[in-house]
């Protein structure tokens, strides 16, 4: 019910927006375009298209930001409302050159919480993605996304980071459980890509992450929180059959540790893609194929872990969706496939699904919905967390200076159980924002 509500709701705000751009993007058939960003390793972009035109700027201000929750510990029973406050100096860069494009983007302040004093922390989150020619038809792409902040305020935007276009949701890890606690998440991703044919390229990519929790960090629904590394190493193979048609193949090996735990968790998968550019601005892209899991039964659990399968066939299969107009955007994906577990002792079965949608009305306001789902079944046996969180935010401009709001309910239970946390946060923010041309 909750997914359908969403998927209306969506829906509602994106339809007529559809109508209306659309004029302003459609293209002759014959037009070619780009990849497809899953095809690529990049995700895709959500925020309509700027008005500005030049490639090469500087953005920078700082964000004032005020939250309040009625359940800031995400606790089942004796929950604790707070209110906190988030200061947060962001800085950003846009280069775009034939050869070089660069984007990175930094944030670092300070979280203060009025009631639990002892979470007060500072935080940083930076992110940088670079592609560089390094000859006539072979590219190297690096690209790094870094967190050191709490869950509480995970979603809200405080704050803007750089426009790069990130990392792919098929080599994302995992980050569906949200805990409102503290935590640190770094992910890289590097890719050298050749082109072989007009039609045709390949190339190899690796990924990255690494998540941390204090030390003893426990949480009421998902109890003790272990961090962990996860590795990926891809071969892949892309082949452009039409003006708008593409196809493409992966072949993956993973590995998932968890730290403070002897376990670990090895995959191999084999993916099949296609993707298709319904307008230069907007793409759709699916992919699925079988993967193989191995895992060891992990040592220091305080209790003993049941039987499992340890050799364990799974399918991959998932559908990603992207659309940026003039005023409008949609981003959309649904992932299905073996991946780190967020915090659980072993690595999990995880399908997930993300939908935002975003309208700017006039020159002032934006808005928009958003949507993300997930359900995370450990490998080696314990409850199966499912997690859902909605959330609504507006967002009005004035030269410099924007003001915003937001609400976001989050819900996280496990099945079978009686352990449901739920929680409401609503925000206010003002911030002050710059953009200085590159060269004048």
């Amino acid at each position: 019910m909750k997914l359908s509500f969403t998927a209306i709701l969506i829906a509602a705000f994106a339809l007529p927006a559809l109508s209306q751009d659309a004029a302003k993007t459609d293209v002759p058939q014959d037009t070619q375009a780009s990849a497809p960003g899953p095809l690529i390793g990049q995700s895709v972009v959500s925020r309509p298209l700027s008005e500005s035109t030049s490639p090469n700027y500087v953005t920078g201000g700082i964000a004032i930001s005020q939250m309040y929750t009625d359940n800031a510990e995400l606790t089942t029973t004796n929950e604790i409302s707070d209110l906190s406050y988030n200061i947060v100096p962001h800085l950003a860069f846009s280069s775009a050159t034939p050869r070089l494009a660069v984007n990175a983007g930094v944030l670092a302040g300070f979280l203060v919480n009025r009631t639990l004093s002892e979470r007060n922390q500072a935080t940083q989150t930076g992110d940088f993605d670079l592609s560089y020619r390094l000859a006539q038809f072979v590219t190297l792409r690096v690209s790094d996304e870094f967190t050191n902040s709490t869950g509480l305020w995970s979603g809200t935007g405080a704050g803007t980071g750089s426009t790069g276009p990130g990392i792919g949701a098929l080599q994302q890890a995992n980050n569906s459980l949200f805990t409102f606690g503290r935590f640190r998440n770094n992910v890289v991703l590097a890719d050298l890509s050749g082109q072989f044919t007009a039609e045709s390229y390949a190339g190899v990519r690796g990924t990255q992450s690494y998540l941390w929790f204090p030390d003893g960090a426990t949480d009421p629904v998902l109890g003790p929180l272990y961090g962990g590394n996860s590795y990926d190493a891809e071969a892949y193979y892309n082949h452009h059959f039409s003006a708008r048609n593409w196809g493409g193949i992966v072949l993956r090996a993973q590995r998932f540790d968890v730290n403070r735990l002897e376990g670990r968790t090895d995959a191999a998968s084999l993916v099949f893609m296609y993707a298709a550019n319904i307008t230069p601005t907007m793409n759709l892209t699916f992919f699925g194929g079988p993967e193989l899991s191995v895992s060891s039964v992990p040592q220091g659990l305080a209790t003993p872990v049941p039987a499992f399968d340890r050799r364990l066939w799974t399918p991959v299969a998932g559908a990603v969706f992207g659309w940026q107009g003039q005023r409008t955007s949609v981003s959309a994906s649904f992932t299905h496939q073996i991946s780190n577990g967020g915090g659980l002792a072993s690595a999990v079965t995880l399908t997930g699904a993300e939908a935002q949608l975003m309208r700017r009305i006039g020159r002032r306001l934006e808005i928009g919905p958003g949507f993300v789902y997930g359900q995370n079944v450990p490998i080696v046996p314990s409850p199966t967390i499912r997690t859902y969180s909605g959330e609504f935010q507006a967002t009005y401009r004035v030269s410099n200076y924007s003001f915003s709001a937001g609400y976001s309910r989050d819900d996280r239970t496990a099945v079978n159980s009686t352990t449901d946390a739920v929680a409401n946060r609503a925000w206010v923010s003002f911030s002050y924002d710059f953009v200085r041309p590159l060269g004048r």
